[in-house]
């Protein structure tokens, strides 16, 4: 048997969502030969998971902004996944190009499973020549995800709210597309014993303090570095990009804590087994899974907003660097 698993969102998104999909699949499907399709530096990510045969790469150049192009673009990408002939297709993606991608599969006659829009393509296409369609429609799932999974309208309500117990990437995977195997948010990779050398004996904390949003940003960064070392700590980051994907991972696997806003950083940090000290802003913990966070500052806080519904420029990321130290001190229990 074999299995394409699409997932083209951001590299935290890769993390949390198409790795633990590939060992669920593998788990009910333990002979099958699973490639992926994804983009950007989960490409990156994903050449790293030994059980994935393949990485179909989506580029930049082959996404453009414009809808017609883009539309036109996934055709062609379409021709080459239709060329290899899988027996199976499960599209986790969310994004319209992603889910326009599943619906030409799915017209051509591909056995697709997970999301796709709800036009035909030659509907869409119709549509899109009489300018029949506003752009919120390709900006709002709510208008355009259709799926074969009968629980993913619980995906665009307030989830949090009625599941609170139950971090994000459970609630996608288990409840929203119904997996039912065991989740396994794990990668293997070598730890960078030479880094942890330059540490010697001194606890390694990471820090990742910038987020996507302005309730992902932690402005006391400087501050909070310069203590934690002067607590003992060997202290770094370079979570910019700069440094490869496979050097963040082993870095990580050495690291005792990282401490970090929520973003993708927290799940690359679970794939390889390292505690997370989460600032979480506007986001509920519940929904991070995270093992520790800051305490709770604003009575307003965790609206999992993007805009400061208190007009107060997210204060509930204005945390003490003093207070962070004193988690990671008692995390490590020491004076």
């Amino acid at each position: 048997m074999k299995i394409l698993i699409i997932r083209m969102m951001g590299f935290g998104d890769v993390a949390s969502i198409l790795i633990p999909a590939v060992n669920m699949v593998h788990q009910q499907h333990p002979n099958a030969i699973v490639d992926v399709l994804t983009y950007g530096a989960g490409v990156e990510i994903m050449s790293l998971v030994p059980t994935v045969n393949a990485v179909l790469a989506v580029s930049a150049e082959q996404w453009p902004s414009d809808v017609d192009k883009a539309v036109a673009s996934f055709i062609d990408i379409a021709q080459v996944v239709i060329e290899q002939d899988y027996d199976l297709i499960i599209n986790l993606d969310t994004w319209f190009m992603p889910c326009f991608l599943a619906r030409v599969l799915k017209d051509s006659g591909a056995n697709i499973q997970g999301n796709f829009i709800n036009f035909s393509v030659d509907t869409l296409v119709q549509k899109i020549q009489r300018s029949a369609l506003t752009q919120s429609y390709f900006q709002m799932p709510d208008l355009y995800l259709a799926s074969t999974y009968p629980n993913m309208a619980d995906w665009s309500t307030p989830w949090w709210n009625q599941y609170p117990n139950i971090a994000y990437p459970e609630f996608y995977l288990q409840h929203c597309c119904g997996f039912k195997q065991e989740m396994d948010m794990s990668l293997s990779v070598q730890p960078d014993l030479v880094f942890k050398l330059q540490a010697e004996t001194k606890p390694i904390i990471a820090l990742s303090l910038s987020g996507s949003k302005a309730s992902k940003q932690y402005a006391h960064g400087k501050v909070l570095q310069l203590l934690l070392e002067q607590a003992g700590f060997f202290v770094w980051s370079r979570f910019d990009g700069s440094v490869p994907m496979q050097t963040t991972l082993a870095r990580l696997k050495v690291t005792d804590l990282l401490i970090t806003v929520a973003t993708s950083t927290q799940w690359l940090a679970r794939l390889v087994g390292c505690p997370s000290l989460v600032i979480p802003g506007a986001l509920p913990p519940s929904v991070l899974g995270a093992e520790l966070v800051v305490d709770k500052v604003k009575s307003c806080q965790y609206c999992y907003q993007n805009q400061c519904v208190e007009n107060i420029d997210f204060a509930c990321m204005d945390i003490p660097p003093e207070q962070i130290v004193e988690k990671a001190l008692q995390y490590f229990r020491l004076p």
